[in-house]
């Protein structure tokens, strides 16, 4: 299932940013198509892949492993309502369905916290405030019809506390793992990174949102708290990972590059320059997807193969990386100086991957 989701999250990726000029409808409705229908389902399944990993326990019982699907339910849900096909007062409906599920995997991944033998990893509270961030833009999505009047900061809150709440948190988690894995070098202090910098990870995300939607100047301060975090892990990442984040092949390359979009959309936003999407999905999630999906593709998908055909798979997905990096960068660099161009090289390194990880997914 996971691979699936992951390939229809690059298509949504693609469509989200190559198709709003050519099919004319709301904005909203490719904003969700990529973040509830496509992020959302991949996230929330992508989490019942690791929480057993991080908390040395079973994996999702009978019921819980259908909770990607209600995602997806309510991201389609969404959809319809965005493309006009059923009345704005569906929303309360769809975001309903989404807060169940959010709810229902923070008292899942706490059950499997309570029941773990020892102390659970630190990326496990990482991803129950994602999904806490998660409910808060939900919530937020529920009072719209019905506080007409708060309309427009409802809206925001319930943007920025989904993109750098929901996805900042549970990306920036994974990240401090998933980098040390792909470059094959332990992280002696990602574990108390995390432990450490969650409070500022989680103050900044809420003291975004909240500014952006309320209090413009308090924004700058979520920034920073968000900074404070991105640059420590940056610079443990230099310190040890060089040779591979600067490499030509490799996860590594594209998930710095991840990284440095995050900051960028961060910039970005407080900059107010274009919407909040223009940075963060090109520059951010389309590198953060590859870069992940060149790493875990192969053990998703032949979870039984020896340890040296994922290594050779992952070779084989991962070719040429540092030169997508490059692409992805420039997409998030290019806004910031004022160019508008940005979604061209990052649509090129996109649909580079996608050929990539098609050709190889279709190998005999």
């Amino acid at each position: 299932m996971l691979v699936a989701l992951l390939v229809a999250t690059l298509i949504a990726l693609f469509a989200g940013q190559a198709l709003p000029k050519a099919i004319s409808v709301a904005p909203a409705f490719w904003a969700h198509g990529v973040l509830a229908l496509g992020v959302m389902t991949l996230i929330t399944a992508a989490m019942q892949h690791f929480v057993p990993v991080l908390t040395r326990g079973r994996g999702p019982g009978r019921w819980t492993a259908r909770l990607p699907w209600l995602m997806t339910a309510s991201g389609a849900l969404a959809l319809l309502i965005f493309a006009g096909w059923l009345d704005f007062y569906w929303v309360p409906v769809a975001a309903a369905l989404a807060l169940f599920g959010a709810v229902a995997m923070i008292v899942w991944m706490l059950d499997r916290a309570r029941k773990t033998l020892g102390r659970p990893h630190p990326g496990l509270d990482w991803y129950v405030a994602a999904m806490a961030c998660l409910a808060l833009g939900l919530i937020a999505a529920l009072l719209i019809p019905l506080l007409p009047e708060w309309h427009a900061p409802l809206r925001v809150f319930h943007l920025h506390i989904n993109l750098y709440g929901f996805i900042g948190l549970t990306a920036v988690g994974t990240l401090q793992v998933l980098m040390p894995t792909a470059a094959n070098q332990f992280d002696p202090q990602a574990a108390s990174r995390l432990r450490g910098d969650l409070k500022w990870a989680v103050s900044g995300s809420l003291i975004l949102a909240i500014g952006q939607a309320w209090l413009p100047l308090l924004a700058w301060l979520g920034g920073a708290l968000w900074g404070w975090v991105l640059g420590r892990m940056l610079l443990a990442w230099w310190r040890l990972h060089r040779s591979h984040i600067l490499g030509l092949h490799g996860a590594a390359p594209v998930l710095l590059a991840a990284t440095l979009g995050f900051a960028f959309a961060l910039i970005g936003t407080l900059l107010e320059i274009g919407s909040p999407l223009t940075l963060f999905l090109p520059g951010f999630l389309m590198p953060l997807v590859t870069g992940a999906a060149g790493q875990l593709a192969p053990v998703w998908t032949e979870p039984t193969r020896p340890v040296a055909w994922h290594h050779s798979a992952r070779m084989r997905l991962t070719r040429w990386n540092g030169a997508r990096a490059l692409l992805f960068l420039s997409a998030a660099l290019l806004p910031l100086f004022g160019y508008q161009c940005s979604g061209m090289p990052a649509l090129t390194a996109l649909v580079w991957f996608g050929i990539v990880l098609g050709l190889w997914l279709s190998r005999d």
